[in-house]
């Protein structure tokens, strides 16, 4: 009996090595550049990234257990830190940590025992998360789908176009302020892949030199409304004590009159000359306080008018500022928007078309979809690079569909059955082309997004409506309802950027909690584009 449980105990050490050994290896690495995607499965439990030629590195994962389930969805990158401790799960530990979720999802180095175990986010192993955290960008897209599915090239009208090159813009000298991406850390959070085409790379690095100058007008017309609107903030400080003091001076008035008036009522009525004599010195001493009083309210009634007066007058004065600022502004971000990729949403349950750009949101339209009451399903569409010489587009699709019943199982043996080793299945392109031809957008929303197609732009078309994590400093997150949530459902949302995100400045601040659960502002890591 000691011989055969010492055997039966060798054998289940011996397995569970092999399983540990298998889970660390990597089953397949061909990528030739920077990645752009990635694609979780449930079901196969793993991971794979892959780059813009079709190259992919891939490797097991363990994701959301039972009642904690990573939510099946569409995500991106959102911050990235080697360090990482759970401000929610007991100081855990989260090297390598990628965040794809504020409310605290993310890819992490993590224990992988074989299935399902986490509290929603996506496990890697330390090794894996190690060598793929250097290669990715804020920004990258992560797919979580139930079944693996693999990118697939597609063409289509509806897919966004590449401008022509404007030989004016990729003439433009860039100003001595400007700095280059690549050479400074003060970086805007999305870059486009562009070395491969020169006519490219000349136009982006001109329409940054303009967004640059834009910007360096927006902060001069910035100064100098911040001057203007201190001096009214200035003005508001004595027409604020003076209409105080006015109150607190009517209200005495009010005491005097009220004591004047019951003063002049006991004379009338006293029934005695000694009486008399007591209520005309009590209304005489009325009188006096009441006539002080009153000569006060009209001396701050006075001050109060001139403090009005002179705020107006600042007011009028600012108002010209204020306005060229936000003129300013307003030139300044869609200069700046033509350097990044816009991301598209279209959602038929709201039948409306949404637009981000570096995290921001842009605009929002009505779009029709025909057959509007039948499903459109989920599909990612990004653009991943140039080609015919930077002058079209390469398009990518993928298509989220769960076509097995059951979901992520738990049994050890689980991997051993599958070997993790097969081929993820191809997006069906007539299944993303069939959704496609269902969209129609208007010419004027085509024009104000065309602009912007960069390799990196994406589009999105789901039957969801956007999920309540797209939110400040996020690109569109979007959550099959039909899927387990509980990662997400059962998170706190205490992780969010704070009212006072900045993203022009040379650092990004928002509300974070550290590993000991003390808030305060931390630097948002420099963002770049994916690629």
């Amino acid at each position: 009996m000691v011989a055969l449980a010492f055997n039966s105990t060798f054998e289940s050490a011996e397995a569970a090595s092999r399983r540990s050994a298998r889970l660390e290896d990597v089953a397949q690495d061909t990528l030739t550049g920077p990645p752009v995607m990635a694609i979780v499965s449930i079901k196969d439990q793993r991971v794979t990234i892959y780059d813009a030629a079709g190259g992919t590195m891939r490797s097991h994962v363990s994701s959301g257990r039972t009642d904690y389930e990573t939510p099946v969805g569409i995500y991106s990158v959102l911050q990235k830190e080697e360090e990482h401790y759970s401000n929610v799960y007991d100081d855990a530990s989260m090297p390598f940590m990628q965040r794809i979720t504020w409310s605290g999802v993310a890819l992490h180095g993590g224990v992988l025992p074989g299935y399902p175990a986490s509290h929603g986010c996506v496990r890697l192993p330390e090794s894996f998360a190690q060598r793929l955290y250097p290669l990715t960008k804020i920004g990258m897209r992560v797919i979580v789908a139930y079944d693996d599915v693999a990118p697939v090239e597609i063409s289509h009208p509806v897919l966004l176009k590449a401008t022509p090159v404007p030989a004016v813009e990729s003439a433009v000298a860039i100003p001595m302020s400007y700095q280059d991406q690549d050479s400074s850390d003060n970086a805007s959070p999305f870059e486009p892949n562009v070395k491969r085409w020169p006519a490219r790379v000349a136009q982006l690095e001109a329409l940054k030199s303009i967004a640059a100058g834009k910007r360096i007008e927006a902060d001069a017309a910035n100064d100098q409304a911040d001057q203007m609107t201190q001096i009214v903030a200035e003005k508001k400080e004595p027409r604020d004590k003076a209409a105080k003091a006015l109150r607190k001076a009517e209200a005495a008035k009010k005491s005097a009159d009220d004591k004047l008036a019951k003063a002049d009522k006991a004379l009338n009525s006293a029934k005695s000359p000694k009486a008399a004599k007591n209520w005309e010195e009590a209304k005489a001493k009325a009188l006096k306080i009441a006539e002080d009083a009153t000569a006060k309210v009209a001396q701050l009634t006075e001050t109060l008018k001139a403090a009005k007066a002179e705020l107006q007058t600042a007011t009028e004065k600012a108002a010209p500022f204020v306005a060229a600022r936000d003129a300013a502004v307003a030139v300044a971000d869609a200069a700046k928007h033509k350097t990044q990729p816009v991301s598209i949403f279209i959602s038929l349950k709201t039948q409306r078309l949404y637009v981000r750009q570096g995290y921001e949101p842009v605009f929002e339209a009505p779009v029709t979809i025909s057959e509007p009451d039948r499903p459109i399903g989920t599909h990612i569409y990004t653009a991943v690079d140039y080609t015919n010489d930077g002058k079209n587009l390469r398009w990518t699709a993928v298509t989220m569909e769960h076509k097995g019943a059951d979901y992520a199982s738990y049994d050890d043996d689980r991997l051993d059955q599958t070997n993790g080793a097969s081929d993820a299945a191809q997006t069906d392109v007539a299944k993303a082309t069939a959704a496609l031809d269902r969209i129609t957008i208007s010419p004027d929303v085509l024009a104000r997004v065309t602009e912007a197609a960069w390799p990196g732009s994406s589009l999105i078309i789901s039957d969801e409506a956007a999920s309540k994590e797209t939110a400040k400093a996020t690109d569109f997150i979007v959550l099959i309802s039909t899927e387990p949530q509980g990662g997400i459902k059962k998170r706190p949302k205490q992780f969010f950027p704070s009212d006072n995100f900045y993203r022009d400045s040379s650092y990004d601040f928002y509300y974070n909690y550290d590993r000991y659960g003390r808030r305060g502002y931390y630097p948002r890591q420099k963002s770049l584009f994916w690629w």
